[in-house]
């Protein structure tokens, strides 16, 4: 059984805050949530969004008594399960949603409702909302099913002046609502709905923070960043100074004394995966647990495999998700794999040659390239293969465009010791060091420049019913929690996504806390690969 928890879900909210490690990129993302202003956080897989959020609502929880600010946490992630006949289903399961989590919130501390909220809110009780959103997550097993009690919904104005009105009767100085998994990726119209929602669900008692990933959000045109929101990125930079101690004492949260020993007794080693994870959480874990013993040669082994092989594993299977995309999608790993990895190796290699103290993670594009190689861009930030650095950034003539940071990871693999070279990089990095791709590069020339097209429901349903037919193993779950569910005939995902806490409680030694961690953990990587 892994030491590591790869995701939120499988922590248990006693352990929350004692995994929690108080870095300036976490404070200050911490210090945002606690703010009135409406938030964006924007963060590859695996970062630690819903880590991060969940830590600030527990925290919140704690001093509500003191500070009388409300927090409300709601995951979107069932999002991809939505396939009723209504045009705004989305926004329909959103409110019914947040009205449902208010109230469990509000109960939770004792706080009962008006007369004149309750008229507002059409005198929903937690059951009459379970009903309807429960409707709405099981259309995917026959879409276009009428959803019964739509009408109980109230207005979107209802729903603010309802929680004013809860304000002021009970003192309480605003409600704070954490929206994870803020909509589908490859669903524009629920984003569009979501932004929307976000842009008018504005109070002085009333704030949002809302959880995004990078390069498929689309915020509609309605919804504008600077004024709507502030965005904060889930960005962890591996140049930064406490950069190695805050990933070691993330790590040592949870693999405790075991993992305090392997990292004193191979500092340099732990240092080369850390930076190789390019500051992803998730990414850093995996490839410590698949550390059999940690010496040189297997960590150079288990860069070489994971960074060459596993980590496009995500990226290429979006391709075959989305048909109407993989042209642009497999380009783009071409490009990557092809082009880009190979100059900069180049570009590090010639300067270890020479003696000269200077390298390079980063590559720039053209804001003239065309829209095709942009969106192939777009999806490997998504997959967190690349991370947009910084915009309007001059190159060669003066021409501008993006710059792009590799995962370091992707670099090192590269190379024939990872683990020696990686000591000859990281210190020599130069921001203004990059490989330039022009408008018309003429690595661009073999993707086809047919139109971007959008993401559409059809596309998305299909590649849904097929993710269900998929055997478990599939996912990215431990072999002990596949071993599990195994034992009570769960075989595909879609078998696993529709199992009950009640029947994995019929598993030797599971008992109920346990049923729902493990219920939980499987529903989210089940979402999360349906969802791309």
């Amino acid at each position: 059984m892994s030491e590591f928890y790869y995701r939120t879900e499988s922590i248990s909210k006693e352990k929350l805050l004692e995994l929690f490690v108080s870095s300036e990129t976490e404070k200050n993302i911490i210090s945002a949530f606690n703010s009135q202003s409406h938030i964006i956080l924007e963060g590859s897989r695996g970062s630690g969004k819903s880590f991060l959020m969940k830590v600030a609502h527990t925290q919140m929880s704690d001093l509500f008594d003191q500070n009388k600010i409300l927090p409300v946490y709601i995951t979107f992630m069932q999002s991809s399960l939505l396939h009723s006949k209504y045009e705004h289903q989305f926004y329909f399961w959103m409110l019914a949603k947040i009205l449902k989590e208010t109230l469990k919130s509000l109960q939770k501390q004792g706080i009962s409702l008006s007369q004149y909220a309750n008229s507002l809110l059409e005198n929903n009780d937690e059951n009459t909302l379970e009903s309807i959103i429960k409707q709405f997550e099981e259309t995917y097993k026959k879409p276009l099913t009428e959803i019964n009690n739509l009408g109980m919904i109230p207005e979107l104005s209802d729903v603010i002046d309802a929680i004013e009105n809860i304000c002021e009767e009970n003192k309480i100085k605003r409600i704070t609502y954490f929206f994870d998994e803020a909509a589908h990726v490859f669903r524009p119209e629920q984003q569009r709905q979501f932004f929307s929602l976000f842009r008018d669900f504005k109070s002085p008692y009333i704030s949002c923070k809302a959880s995004v990933y990078p390069g498929v959000t689309h915020y509609g045109v309605s919804f504008e960043l600077t004024h709507d929101a502030f965005l904060k990125r889930m960005d962890r930079d591996i140049l930064a100074q406490n950069y190695l101690t805050d990933m070691e004492s993330l790590v040592l949260k949870q693999g405790g004394d075991t993992w305090s020993q392997k990292i004193k007794n191979n500092k340099d080693l732990f240092n080369t995966l850390a930076f190789a994870s390019g500051g992803n959480p998730r990414i850093l874990l995996k490839t410590l647990d698949q550390c059999i013993n940690f010496k040189q040669s297997n960590v150079n082994d288990i860069i070489k495999k994971f960074y060459r092989n596993e980590i496009w594993s995500e990226h290429t299977q979006l391709g075959e998700k989305y048909k109407g995309h993989k042209s642009i999608i497999d380009w783009g790993r071409i490009f990557i794999e092809e082009s880009v990895i190979p100059a900069t190796q180049q570009k590090i290699q010639d300067r270890i040659d020479k003696n000269i103290n200077e390298s390079t993670l980063y590559f720039w594009i053209s804001k003239e390239a065309p829209e095709q190689i942009k969106e192939a861009l777009r999806l490997l930030t998504y997959t967190g293969i690349i991370r947009k650095h910084d915009s309007g950034v001059k190159a060669t003539k003066s021409k501008i465009g993006d710059r792009y940071e590799l995962k370091f990871g992707c670099i090192l693999a590269q190379f024939q010791t990872p683990t020696a070279i990686s000591k000859n990089i990281i210190p020599n990095v130069q921001l203004e060091m990059f490989t330039e791709y022009g408008r018309n590069s003429n690595h661009f020339n073999n993707l086809e420049m047919n139109e971007v097209i959008n993401f559409s429901e059809e596309e998305f349903f299909n590649s849904f019913k097929v993710q269900l037919q998929k055997p478990i193993e599939t996912l990215d779950l431990t072999k002990w929690l596949l071993g599990k569910v195994h034992e009570i005939n769960i075989n595909n995902i879609g078998e696993l996504l529709n199992v009950s806490e009640k029947d994995l409680m019929k598993i030797k030694h599971i008992g109920n806390s346990r049923s729902r961690l493990i219920k939980n953990t499987a529903i989210a990587e089940i979402l999360e690969t349906i969802s791309g």
